[in-house]
């Protein structure tokens, strides 16, 4: 599907692109591993709901791993909404790079991890999700929040790569951007879609 003519025929709405809270597994490769909110965390989300209370949320959408759906359950708390989990909202699949650390991924695969770093984004890590197809599963699932939100305001409580991958495509950055775009423990951006184009709110 062409994400941009999918959205030119959803109705406005605003979304707050939100990351799970901190996890023990910080400063390691986390995409499909699915390791559970730290006692930081559930601070942080606790937090979090608190401040969201201002906005007029009318819908929460999650990824299906747990550190996000253990976040968005505060939000569902403080809001009275249901979570709708989407598995699209995934993080990146780091393959056999899950749970490890830079240091020991560079010490193991100097070559591999060199080339990486080179290319990054558009290598994978061995066995891991590429970034193409990452790229069209992100657009694609907040192309699918947008339209199942109705002109409301959906809280999405989502993944730090999806966040970042997803604003090159609201701001229009190149890829060399990615790892620039803020996007720490418990954060949260606001987007909207207004006659067919994404933007971002202050």
């Amino acid at each position: 599907m062409d994400q941009n003519a999918a959205a030119g025929r959803l109705k406005d709405c605003t979304v707050l692109l939100i990351r799970h809270a901190h996890i023990g597994l910080a400063g390691r490769f986390c995409g499909r591993t699915d390791p559970p909110l730290s006692e930081l965390g559930r601070e942080q989300a606790a937090k979090l709901a608190e401040e969201l209370a201002e906005h007029p949320l009318t819908h929460i959408f999650s990824s299906d791993l747990l550190r996000t759906r253990e976040t968005a359950a505060f939000i569902a708390v403080k809001s009275g909404l249901k979570v709708e989990l989407l598995s699209q909202l995934r993080e990146l699949d780091f393959g056999e790079w899950e749970g490890l650390s830079w240091d020991e991924v560079s010490g193991t695969h100097p070559d591999y991890a060199q080339r990486w770093m080179e290319k990054y984004p558009l290598l994978p890590a061995p066995g891991g999700e590429d970034f193409a197809a990452f790229r069209d599963r992100v657009q694609g699932a907040l192309a699918e929040v947008a339209a199942r939100s109705e002109g409301g305001c959906a809280a999405v409580v989502t993944h730090s790569g999806v966040i970042r991958t997803f604003m090159l495509h609201v701001l229009n950055l190149p890829l060399s951007a990615l790892a620039g775009v803020e996007c720490g423990y418990a954060s949260c951006i606001k987007i909207r879609i207004h006659a067919g184009r994404w933007s971002r709110e202050s």
